[in-house]
């Protein structure tokens, strides 16, 4: 696929704000690609600095985040490991998140030492395993519709997500659909994903069929639209 025919497509068709993000989870670092050298406070806040630049990612760069780390499918050492239990006991007392819980968390289950990221235009080399997209409710339902989650009966499973955000990167990339998160606080916060946005990851094996049906949607919804416009017509009062 021509990820930057693509990327522009996408951003044409739905109108999208941000930059569409393509994300690769690699064994080794490729050439050519510079490490991201400043500290995060997230794994999110990579997503945001992946509008502008492509760069790699190495398993103590998230380590500031640690359920980030864990949803990414990073081994964590015990010290982290420890904050992490820190972290979840400080949103149980906030009635945030169960205990319970911490232990259902999805992770990314592809081996890799890295995480590649940047605009889905410049992959060029690197085949992304997941594309992500920030986006709002019209365009998802677009998106989901293309995507063919939105299909009754297809042996899709149509899911929308809530925190943590990144979750729904490993649980797209298990299932092979496009999947929609509602986002989290930290995502919004680190990210920036305003309060009329939610977050779309993509498959790298959804890539092809979306781009095939993203017209066909968009045409079909034109048309629809045009037959409910005409049809409020005949009612006085909607």
């Amino acid at each position: 696929m021509a990820y930057a025919e693509f990327a522009e497509s996408l951003t044409e068709k739905l109108k999208l704000s941000h930059t569409p993000v393509g994300i690769a989870f690699l064994e080794h670092i490729p050439r050519g690609v510079k490490h991201y050298d400043e500290a995060v406070p997230s794994a999110c806040t990579f997503w945001k600095a992946a509008e502008r630049e492509l760069f790699y990612a190495t398993a103590a760069d998230h380590y500031n985040c640690p359920i980030g780390a864990i949803t990414q499918g990073f081994q964590i050492p015990q010290p982290v490991s420890d904050k992490a239990m820190e972290l979840i006991g400080m949103m149980g007392k906030l009635s945030y998140l169960e205990a319970a819980e911490a232990g259902h968390v999805p992770t990314v289950e592809k081996k890799h030492s890295v995480i590649v990221y940047g605009p889905l235009k410049d992959f060029v080399e690197i085949q992304p395993d997941v594309v992500l997209l920030i986006a709002t409710p019209f365009q998802a339902m677009l998106l989901s519709e293309a995507g063919g989650v939105a299909s009754w009966g297809m042996g899709h499973e149509s899911r929308t997500l809530g925190r943590p955000a990144c979750a729904v990167i490993p649980v797209s990339m298990k299932s092979n659909d496009t999947t929609i998160s509602m986002a989290c606080m930290g995502a919004r916060t680190f990210a920036d994903i305003k309060e009329q946005e939610v977050l779309i990851s993509i498959p790298a094996r959804a890539l092809v069929e979306l781009q095939r049906r993203l017209p066909v949607i968009l045409d079909a919804n034109a048309g629809m639209k045009k037959f409910y416009d005409e049809h409020k017509g005949n009612f006085s009062r909607v």
